[in-house]
């Protein structure tokens, strides 16, 4: 039934916890006034997850992830299925709504990783190719991402889901991502599905890890500061 969620979604969460992860390290890529690294966003996303290193977590965050799974379960895998019908790759797994898998990022399996919503394997069961799925609520954004033409304009106008996916493509290593926006409102077929393909940026890719490496040694130097221990 729409609005509940299995067991393996309160792994996922549980996996998650005090993580840095893929759809919420945007926060760290901006620097403050002063042209410091972090600002404001950032101190306030290594602060929680300092927190969740020391809690447990008694309830699913209320976090937009939790809202976009929901909405997810009528939308994303609908939203899955035309992609594939409309790239014709059949050869890509489904990675989302009841059994999200959470991907450690090697150099700091435990403390960063992410979630694809979709992987394409090859021979050697590495990852080939990805796809990152957004279903907005409000049909609007989907209008304005008709325009769009490469990547560059994801980076532009939909930062989160760009440096998602450019996390993303560090952790499983893959060197191809469709983004994929999908409203089935849109009277015309054609006009649902906006498939835009995305390579790896090294400057985002270095900068990100660059910045996860500061959080993690930011996030225990506010433990020390609040309780006193290393974590």
């Amino acid at each position: 039934m729409i609005g509940e969620i299995s067991d393996s979604v309160d792994k996922w969460f549980q996996e998650r916890w005090s993580r840095f992860t893929a759809s919420e390290n945007y926060k760290l890529m901006s620097n403050n006034s002063k042209g410091e690294v972090f600002g404001d966003p950032a101190w306030g996303y290594i602060k929680q997850k300092a927190l969740e290193m020391i809690t447990r977590m008694w309830e699913r965050p209320e976090l937009e992830e939790n809202k976009a799974l929901l909405h997810g379960k009528m939308y994303e895998y609908p939203a899955y299925e035309r992609y594939v019908l409309t790239t014709k790759n059949e050869n890509m797994v489904y990675c989302g709504t009841e059994n999200p898998i959470f991907l450690e990022y090697p150099p700091l399996s435990r403390d960063s990783g992410g979630s694809p919503d979709a992987i394409c394997l090859n021979n050697s069961d590495k990852v080939d190719f990805e796809a990152e799925i957004k279903c907005p609520k409000n049909p609007m954004n989907h209008f304005e991402r008709l325009k769009w033409k490469d990547q560059w304009d994801i980076a532009q106008n939909l930062k989160q889901a760009y440096v998602q996916i450019q996390n993303l493509m560090l952790i499983t290593g893959a060197q191809y991502w469709d983004f994929v926006s999908f409203d089935e409102r849109m009277k015309q077929k054609s006009l649902q599905i906006k498939i835009i393909p995305v390579y790896p940026d090294k400057r985002t890719q270095d900068s990100l890890h660059f910045r996860l490496l500061k959080a993690v040694d930011e996030r225990k130097k506010i433990l020390q500061e609040y309780v006193g221990t290393m974590i």
